[in-house]
């Protein structure tokens, strides 16, 4: 199979960590800032779900870093499946697949967009466009995870076999949190509480799948890009 350049491994990584990393940490700074400034309740959001993720980014300091930490992720994400997309079409992925790839990760990176442009905005038509944008992300950002795995499965290589499972595993980690919040809100815990825990633990695993990814490129990048698949 065709190698790959050193230098766009690189990229592959830094863009890759930069999502691991970055969208994590504005909304806990953000959250810690909004504590200290009594704009939030002071708790384990990830454990307790006293507020909302967006809670934390609608005003004063805390807005200016998590909308800064949310608009240049949403870059990054585009830039990140566009040159994954230009890996597996090395390794002979299908161009239509590919370009649905690409298509998937614009749509997930303009709903970011909108959901942190309209937050800390007033009225049902602005709560609205936040519920698309979040929404529209999360479901794009699964899609374009999805189809990676799907695509990239057949061209591990052997010191990436195991962080195909973790990447597999991260995925299904988040539609497993809404399929628990809904048994959970059957049981009778309290519905907002429950919804702002999927919310803050559904960042952990996006974090979490694009930290094996870096791991994954970093294993190409080591081996020369040759990736190779079980059967040969």
């Amino acid at each position: 199979m065709p190698g790959m350049d050193g230098s766009r491994y690189t990229h592959l990584i830094y863009l890759s960590l930069w999502l691991a990393v970055v969208p994590l940490v504005a909304i806990n700074v953000s959250y810690l800032v909004a504590v200290s400034a009594e704009h939030a309740p002071a708790c384990i959001p990830h454990l307790s779900g006293c507020t909302s993720v967006s809670a934390v980014g609608r005003a004063g300091l805390e807005s200016l870093i998590f909308k800064s930490g949310m608009l240049t992720s949403a870059i990054a994400l585009v830039l990140l499946w566009h040159r994954a997309a230009s890996f597996l079409h090395g390794e002979g992925a299908s161009a239509s697949t590919l370009l649905l790839l690409r298509v998937v990760a614009v749509f997930a990176a303009i709903s970011l967009t909108l959901y942190a442009l309209t937050l800390g905005a007033k009225g049902d038509n602005f709560r609205l466009l936040r519920r698309i944008g979040m929404d529209g992300f999360a479901i794009g950002n699964l899609i374009a995870q999805i189809i990676f795995i799907v695509l990239y499965r057949p061209l591990t290589i052997e010191a990436t076999r195991k962080l195909l499972r973790w990447l597999i595993a991260f995925c299904i980690a988040v539609p497993l949190l809404g399929v628990a919040s809904e048994l959970a809100k059957w049981l009778g815990t309290p519905r907002r509480a429950t919804n702002y825990l999927v919310a803050w633990n559904a960042f952990v695993a996006v974090s979490a799948y694009y930290a094996v990814l870096a791991r994954v490129w970093w294993h190409h990048r080591r081996s020369d890009g040759r990736a190779t698949s079980p059967s040969e």
